[in-house]
């Protein structure tokens, strides 16, 4: 059985379990942002950081708080995140049947996988930051909870490629009956100074927040936008139109890298939430 072992423990986050949870409580904790006040009916998913716990779990925490306070515990997450390193398949789900850190064994949904009828390549996933930072919060949060994942590579982040994962993922899930939960894994402008980087990601929020798919593209190809994670956004918003065609999208938290470090040039963390 092929076991996914974390490549970036120790770096991007601690490498023992009980100082991955007390990091995770002391920053939840700290109060810099509170639960989300929305009651949704329905949770499609979340835009959430992959960057280091210290500089993005604090706009992680929020959406994992609001899914523990209305007992929204799905069967599978589907992390749907960027290829940073340029190896593998231009959409890539991994082969690993298990991937595991120092807080446990996750195992991949992989039945959920194989309907979702996507190229499999390990290669994608080897070295990889981008889904492995996000799995400790779902650890914590959901602890006396069982869940699966599914990572899914995005090296194309086409609008073509977005709407073709989310579909995937739709036909998956009504051919499993699976309930699941799609992380869009994503960081947005990097090394701007602070009001720069927020002006900028701002015309991506736009649309966003309109629900204008292919203007997320758009918007990070004319602006030339370092949002990592645009494919993984717009796979998102088309499977929660799949869901409900007025699906709502909304913040839930906004910050970045200097709030952390000081320093003149910073890295954008902004968490959103899909939903009914």
């Amino acid at each position: 059985m092929s076991t996914r072992k974390a490549v970036v423990e120790g770096r991007f986050y601690p490498s023992t379990k009980s100082r991955i949870f007390d990091q995770i409580m002391e920053i939840e904790q700290s109060g810099r942002y509170s639960e989300p006040d929305i009651s949704p009916d329905k949770v499609y998913g979340a835009v959430l950081p992959h960057a280091g716990h210290i500089y993005s779990g604090y706009q992680t925490i929020p959406f994992f708080q609001l899914l523990r306070r209305h007992r929204i515990f799905p069967d599978t997450f589907v992390i749907v995140h960027p290829n940073h390193s340029g190896f593998g398949k231009p959409l890539a789900i991994d082969e690993a049947l298990i991937w595991s850190n120092a807080i446990g064994e996750v195992p991949v949904d992989r039945e959920l996988a194989e309907a979702m009828k996507l190229p499999f390549d390990s290669k994608a996933h080897a070295r990889e930051h981008s889904a492995e930072v996000i799995l400790p919060f779902i650890q914590y949060f959901l602890a006396d909870h069982a869940f699966s994942i599914v990572p899914l590579s995005m090296m194309d982040q086409g609008f073509k490629s977005a709407s073709l994962v989310a579909e995937s993922i739709n036909k998956a899930v009504a051919k499993t009956g699976r309930k699941i939960m799609l992380i869009a894994s994503c960081d947005f402008s990097h090394f701007l100074p602070a009001e720069i980087g927020a002006a900028l990601d701002q015309e991506v929020l736009d649309c966003i927040l309109e629900r204008n798919t292919s203007g997320v593209e758009q918007a990070v190809i004319k602006h030339r936008i370092s949002v990592c994670g645009y494919g993984p956004i717009m796979s998102l918003m088309e499977y929660a139109r799949s869901r409900e065609k007025k699906y709502k999208i909304e913040i839930l938290a906004r910050g970045h890298s200097g709030e952390v470090v000081s320093s003149r040039d910073v890295v954008d963390y902004i968490s959103l939430m899909a939903y009914k």
